[in-house]
């Protein structure tokens, strides 16, 4: 069969565990002709990947690059125009109004009229045209009189951001038998377009869970609380609407999986597929640096929350001075000033002689080779690539407490370590314990290993995926596709979270 992978920000234009996963799934699976759409910032970055010979065809499509010409209304422009209209203010409404069915139908059936009005006319032109703006005004007025008003600049920021986020169910991925969106979101704009115009199956899949990485994401942004109200409350509204409609629903872990229930999915369309590596790329490391080191790898990213590591690393020294920070990886566009807070802060801190900045690494293991100990300090992860690759090469990791990290490792924490995140001391403390105690280092090493052996191969993996196209275009609904044990942990922040989104925008009452 042909299938789309639509991608955000990730393959083939960066490295990072979401574009192996891609990379993955395009190797490992030579039975299917792929077409894959990249949603990038201006459609001009060039990719990093070497495309396989299974894709037929690479779409770059821009999500930020300049706005085209407004439409010209004519002769059926006030037809088209009067609809465009009506489209919006059902999808703002449903967005603010109190949760629930009616909320998701609404705005169900305002992103299928959308995609209908774009038939003839590209939905970016209209959108540039006319906008939401006004539609956000008023289903303020309508649902949030006990807030303060919304603000007309407010309303055009907000309206802005969902308006060229709308603008990529323009994409062309023509004609296929399935689209895999790899995350929610704009991928998953594309997926719902491409369903409505063709009739074919979505999947989805969830590494982060993008809801709440946008929860967290507009939290440390410079929006006002009223600019981040609406945002979150149209994105979530579109999220439930993706949920609902996509044949299934592929979260990599079971914390994702909580997450994709509660908002809305059917279950028996809900199905676990955790990620998995090649165990013969990542062959036992039988040695150790001279000098106890923390190897930290990933993409320089406001998510890895490298400023507490580096603050975990300060304490360390106190009470391991020869110790080292080596940070592994490349600086995405746009997070140039991330990085440079975190240089700063090594440098407020006295660090600057022994963290250093290794840049991109071909391959993770050489860098878990120099390290004693694998570390990751994220707020937000799927069931992250790093921890599954070093412990396939039986190296001890600490890890923050987040996403499905836990579900990589043993219920006794023998093939790793855990620590809540944002937590500097804790992180340390972890640190300090493993980088003075080889013995352990090396039985959780063995532990680690076997452990990933058992539970995180490449060949599981592309298995379910393998079953999950073909039972979704055979129209099957099996609760059995990829079947995984059950979840030993339960992360309680997960219904706090959901249930109380405000609170992790800066809330207000």
């Amino acid at each position: 069969m042909r299938i789309a992978l639509v991608t955000e920000g990730t393959y083939p234009v960066l490295t990072g565990g979401v574009s192996t996963w891609c990379d993955q799934l395009l190797r490992g699976l030579p039975e299917h002709e792929w077409v894959v759409v990249a949603l990038t910032a201006t459609g001009t970055e060039q990719s990093v990947w070497p495309i396989p010979e299974t894709v037929s065809r690479v779409v770059m499509h821009a999500m930020w690059g300049p706005q085209p010409a407004p439409v010209r209304w004519l002769r059926r422009g006030t037809e088209i125009r009067r609809t465009l209209r009506e489209a919006l203010d059902l999808l703002w409404d449903a967005a603010l109004a109190p949760d629930g069915d009616d909320a998701v139908e609404q705005a169900t059936l305002a992103l299928r009229t959308l995609v209908e009005t774009s038939t003839d006319v590209r939905l970016d032109a209209l959108l540039a045209s006319e906008g939401s703006a006004a539609a956000l005004l008023a289903a303020w007025r309508r649902h949030c009189p006990e807030l303060d008003p919304l603000t007309v600049a407010e309303a055009v920021t907000a309206a802005g951001i969902l308006d060229r986020m709308l603008a990529v169910m323009d994409a062309p991925v023509g004609p296929v038998d399935a689209v895999h969106a790899a995350g929610n979101g704009a991928p998953s704009l594309v997926a719902l377009a491409c369903h409505w115009r063709q009739g074919v199956p979505i999947l989805v899949s969830e590494h982060g869970v993008f809801l709440r990485e946008r929860y967290l994401a507009l939290a440390e942004a410079g929006y006002s609380w009223a600019e981040r109200r609406a945002l979150t409350a149209v994105t979530r509204r579109i999220c439930e609407v993706v949920y609902r409609t996509a044949r299934f629903v592929l979260p990599v872990s079971d914390f994702n999986r909580r997450w994709v229930l509660r908002l809305g999915a059917e279950d028996s369309r809900v199905v676990t597929i955790r990620n998995g590596v090649e165990p013969e790329q990542y062959e036992l490391l039988e040695h150790e640096p001279a000098e106890p080191t923390l190897s930290w790898v990933g993409r320089i990213d406001p998510l890895k929350d490298l400023h507490t590591l580096v603050r975990a690393f300060a304490t360390v020294r106190t009470e391991i001075p020869a110790a080292r920070l080596r940070l592994f990886g490349p600086v995405p566009e746009g997070n140039e000033a991330y990085r440079d807070s975190v240089v700063e802060l090594v440098e407020e801190l006295g660090l600057t002689g022994s963290v250093s900045f290794e840049g991109r690494t071909e391959g993770s293991r050489p860098a878990f080779a120099a390290g004693s100990v694998v570390v990751l300090s994220s707020i937000s992860e799927g069931l992250p690539f790093t921890v599954i690759e070093a412990m396939m090469c039986g190296r001890a990791t600490v890890s923050t407490d987040v996403g499905g990290v836990v579900e990589c490792l043993d219920a006794d924490q023998q093939a790793g370590v855990v620590v809540p995140s944002r937590n500097p001391e804790a992180f340390a403390r972890a640190c300090i314990e493993l980088l003075q105690n080889s013995g352990r280092r090396a039985a959780m090493g063995v532990a680690a290993r076997r452990h990933a052996l058992s539970m995180a191969t490449l060949s599981r993996a592309l298995g379910a995926y393998r079953t999950a196209y073909l039972d979704a275009c055979a129209g099957a609904v099996s609760g059995a596709v990829g079947q995984v044990p059950a979840p030993r942990v339960h992360n309680t922040a997960f219904d706090v979270a959901v249930a109380r989104p405000d609170e992790l925008v800066g809330g207000r009452r």
